[in-house]
């Protein structure tokens, strides 16, 4: 039998969660009650209890403060927080922590009966000699549900094509599930904040659904299975005909119930879609198309909403004049290599869009994962190398963008940030043969520098390198050359005391009168008056 502490600084609360449960059939009992978080401390040190239910606000250690301090001592035990209200903070932390069991006020009989019921198989589980017949039943169990697992994830894949149009009895028999002639429909839970980019969260959330759904899904359907896919949640129900309507308010009902629990969690949202219904395993394909259709729909209908219903199918805006109009303005700002003409271009196209009446969710995302297309058919064909795994993070992030303003906004941060970053190396490759060309002029200026030399040396043709060369300094390559020796030749006269005629020979040139009048023209001053002015 597992021993229970319950602490609350209400008396009354702990009597009504002491009341609430059939104790004895989940073979449990409570030990000790505690309305402060200094005894409850106290008690779970001496009496080691299996399960703590404490409050999350108490006076002397709040209920976090208490996990805290009791997981130190008392590691193994589970503890189970209640709160009145949504305590964000509270919450993370206790997910941290390990505490998987979080529920809000008021207290529900079945959602209390629920978690300890998964908190004490948990338990015995960990503390148990499992005898050889319980292990063989238990590796059965964990094998079944990989199958049942195996046959959704396929589905939803559509890695085995073979699927929809196997027997039920081949289903059945292949991944274990109890499906009979009824009706079957594919569900979608998506939930979206960047809360969920801690995998800690999402198991949270995993845990809740499962609990929810086993709850409520029994009663109304032949089989049920769940799939967790990151932040989507794919649904498998079975059910007959007449329990259509059931089917459906215990979906909404465990939608409602994820949506509370979620709540707990900061800048949370959720959408359930609920796909077309189908007769048999061979309209699953569609069922399942249509719910995603639904999820993506969010981007315009908004979260928060259980979707459900036929999308009307339009043309795709990828073949419109929008997008060929758009083409044309991206890749002239591609081409240009600045990066607030790109952003100009998407910026329009998104003030374009999200005016469109009548536009879908899925249209909308389909159009922007059309530009990421572009861009890189763009850079591909123009030779900018960018990041390999681009598209694959950009239909990542993409998915978990819950509106059209974010949508965008992620669209043009993702290709503004890779386009700025290519352009740069891209410039930085165009002006690598000029930089080994000033270093080439830097190290051999006392030599007679010719064009043709230093582009052999570059790499390039005496014409482009010519013509790089001027676009990038602004000068002919012989006046860049001449620029060099002159400030050499400055230096020299101001911290040597060289004959000019030894200074014009360091520098490169041969004829002591070009010299001196190169210079002067140069600088303003020939050579000795400049150094009496400088040195």
């Amino acid at each position: 039998m597992l021993n229970i502490l319950i602490a609350d600084d209400e008396n009354k609360v702990c009597q009504l969660i002491k009341s609430l449960v059939d104790w004895e059939a989940l073979d449990m009992r409570v030990i000790a009650t505690a309305e402060n978080g200094i005894d409850a401390l106290e008690k779970i040190r001496e009496l080691n209890p299996d399960i703590a239910i404490t409050d999350i606000r108490m006076p002397g250690y709040d209920g976090l403060e208490l996990v805290r301090l009791a997981k130190e001592t008392n590691p193994r035990t589970e503890f189970i927080i209640i709160s009145g209200y949504r305590h964000f903070e509270y919450a993370q932390s206790a997910i941290r922590y390990g505490v998987n069991s979080y529920l809000l006020k008021p207290i529900k009989k079945d959602e209390l009966t629920d978690t300890l019921t998964r908190l004490g198989e948990k338990l015995r589980e960990r503390t148990r000699q499992l005898s050889y017949e319980e292990k063989v039943l238990r590796t059965l169990k964990s094998d079944e549900e990989t199958l049942r697992q195996t046959f959704l994830s396929d589905l939803v894949s559509r890695r085995d094509k073979t699927l929809k149009t196997a027997s039920l009895d081949r289903i059945n028999e292949d991944f274990h599930y109890g499906l009979r002639p009824g009706n079957f429909c594919i569900g979608i839970l998506k939930l979206d904040g960047h809360v969920f980019d801690d995998k800690e969260n999402l198991r949270f959330m995993a845990d809740k659904v499962r609990g929810v759904m086993d709850r409520l899904l029994p009663e109304c359907t032949f089989d049920y299975e769940l799939l967790v896919a990151g932040s989507f949640f794919y649904f498998l129900l079975n059910f007959e005909e007449s329990l259509r309507s059931q089917v459906r308010r215990q979906m909404k009902s465990l939608f409602d119930e994820v949506r509370i629990q979620g709540g707990i969690l900061k800048d949370f949202a959720a959408t359930l879609s609920l796909g077309a219904v189908c007769g048999g395993l061979d309209g699953l394909d569609s069922s399942l198309k249509s719910a995603r259709l639904l999820i993506e729909e969010r981007l315009v209908a908004g979260t928060g909403k259980l979707l459900e219903g036929e999308l009307p199918q339009k043309g795709s805006f990828a073949d419109s004049a929008l997008f060929a109009e758009f083409n044309s303005r991206m890749s002239q700002a591609l081409e240009s290599l600045d990066v607030l003409s790109v952003r100009e271009a998407l910026q329009q196209l998104k003030s374009q869009m999200l005016a469109s009446p009548g536009i879908t969710g899925h249209e909308l995302l389909q159009m922007t994962k059309e530009v990421c297309n572009l861009y890189l058919f763009f850079m591909k064909n123009y030779r900018i190398r960018i990041e390999d795994d681009f598209l694959e993070n950009y239909n990542r992030g993409a998915d978990n963008c819950a509106s059209a303003q974010e949508l965008f906004d992620y669209l043009i941060r993702k290709i503004t940030a890779s386009y700025d970053m290519a352009a740069r190396l891209k410039r930085q490759d165009e002006n690598r043969p000029v930089r080994v060309a000033k270093q080439y002029i830097g190290e051999h200026y006392a030599s007679a520098l010719t064009l043709e030399e230093v582009s052999a040396v570059a790499g390039l043709s005496p014409a482009y390198l010519a013509t790089v060369f001027k676009k990038d300094t602004g000068m002919t390559f012989l006046e860049y050359v001449s620029k060099v020796r002159m400030d050499m030749a400055k230096q020299l006269l101001k911290e040597t005391s060289c004959t000019v005629a030894d200074i014009c020979e360091k520098v490169g040139y041969s004829d002591v009168r070009y010299f001196t009048k190169t210079f002067t023209k140069y600088s303003g001053l020939k050579p000795n008056e400049y150094r009496k002015l400088y040195s």
